[in-house]
């Protein structure tokens, strides 16, 4: 573990809790039949906020190497349903707002797959993906999306300027928040970046968590939650500056941040009237940290209560649909754990065959689950809701229901 003696974006080294989820194994660590005789290492995961620039964060961290360079990373961008619809919207923007030349670089940090930098290529620019995790990297690159499997840093930035030239673009989508040193970052952003040029962050949103109830975004891949008051403050270092923003749908509420290296952009809109908004409802505080703690607690009782007397009470089974990262934090809070979940199904190959840490479910297709279905799937990916009952019309027409995160049954 690595414990971090400041804040991530001040010199501030007083922090006050948040929440505590206690000891968790990484989410992302599904595991091999042979291995679950062996031995697994859980890791404490504290939220705190930081006194002086009210970014909340994990202090105490696991080091990023372990969970993107040391194991495969089995979240992939491409097997996720409805994001390439969501990337080519997206995609589209930056192009039409910041990129009128062809002969324009665009970087992704964290590009994954490359599904998303594959979209703008096929628009006619150059680009290039950056991501630590080599088997993803792999796949990008078999896909035609040049990738370099490398964490993003300063030191990488002077290599990518001195073989690609400078960037008019460069973006990174819900992996923001998987960094623990965003100076160095910035630092390779501002390097890297064309003066004039435009640094876009999608990360997931404080506001959102807070508003919602959302404690699914919580785990270890996770350093930070990250609010717009926290750019604003955090890119005039580095000779940026926010000018836009937006909350869009990704991940159940994501932050989309636009800055520019120009310190006399206007800001827009729509992004004041956002951070008013912030500053009105007290979004930085202690005090709505207190209140998060408070609901948050209060919702995972009600859940655990609920799925408690569907499986006991009334003797009926239920699996996880998905063995995503977000639903497991669900579950280890509200102390879900193999007594009450069968098997997961997932879509994805690279999970199927597969068992979760400590609780060893195992993972399976949902073609496997044909023959065992469950009277309720869990939802363990909130910001796939409307798809997976999309898809599943035949099972909810058989009688088949849904508990969602919230403690809804559909």
């Amino acid at each position: 573990m690595i414990l971090n003696s400041e804040c991530r974006m001040c010199p501030g080294n007083v922090f006050k809790q948040v929440i505590d989820f206690g000891y968790n194994p990484l989410v992302n660590s599904l595991l091999e039949k042979e291995d679950l005789d062996k031995s697994e290492p859980v890791f404490p995961l504290v939220v705190k906020r930081c006194d002086q620039c009210s970014l909340v964060q994990v202090r105490e961290i696991v080091d990023s190497h372990k969970i993107y360079r040391s194991q495969d990373y089995l979240y992939y961008s491409g097997d996720m349903p409805g994001l390439k619809d969501y990337f080519e919207e997206y995609a589209t923007d930056l192009t039409t707002r910041f990129l009128p030349n062809k002969d324009s670089l665009v970087v992704e940090v964290g590009s994954n797959d490359g599904l998303m930098l594959g979209l703008i290529k096929d628009k006619g620019y150059k680009v290039l993906g950056v991501d630590p995790s080599t088997n993803v990297v792999v796949r990008a690159v078999k896909n035609g999306v040049s990738s370099i499997s490398d964490f993003f840093t300063e030191r990488l930035a002077k290599t990518i300027v001195r073989e690609y030239g400078k960037a008019e673009v460069i973006y990174g989508n819900n992996c923001i928040a998987h960094l623990n040193d965003l100076r160095d970052l910035m630092k390779g952003v501002s390097l890297l970046l064309n003066d004039g040029g435009v640094f876009v962050v999608e990360c997931n949103y404080w506001g959102g968590m807070v508003k919602n109830n959302n404690y699914a975004l919580i785990y270890h891949d996770h350093f930070s939650y990250f609010t717009l008051k926290n750019w604003v403050d955090f890119a005039p270092q580095y000779g940026l500056k926010v000018f836009d923003a937006i909350v869009t749908p990704a991940q159940g509420g994501s932050l989309r941040v636009f800055m520019k290296k120009d310190p006399n952009v206007a800001m827009e809109e729509r992004c004041q009237k956002l951070y008013n908004e912030e500053m009105e409802t007290n979004l930085n505080s202690q005090a709505t940290c207190t209140s998060y703690r408070k609901q948050v607690k209060a919702e995972a009782k009600k859940l655990h209560g609920l799925v408690e007397k569907l499986k006991f009470g009334l003797r009926k089974k239920i699996a996880g649909y998905g063995a995503a990262a977000k639903g497991f934090s669900v579950l280890k809070l509200s102390e879900l754990d193999y007594k009450f979940i069968d098997y997961f199904v997932d879509d994805s190959p690279a999970k199927q065959g597969k068992y979760t840490p400590i609780d060893h479910i195992p993972v399976i297709s949902r073609k496997d689950a044909e023959s065992q279905l469950p009277d309720y799937f869990f939802l363990t990916a909130p910001n796939y809701e409307k798809q997976i009952i999309e898809k599943e019309k035949d099972f909810v027409s058989k009688g088949g229901k849904f508990i969602t995160c919230d403690g809804r049954i559909i």
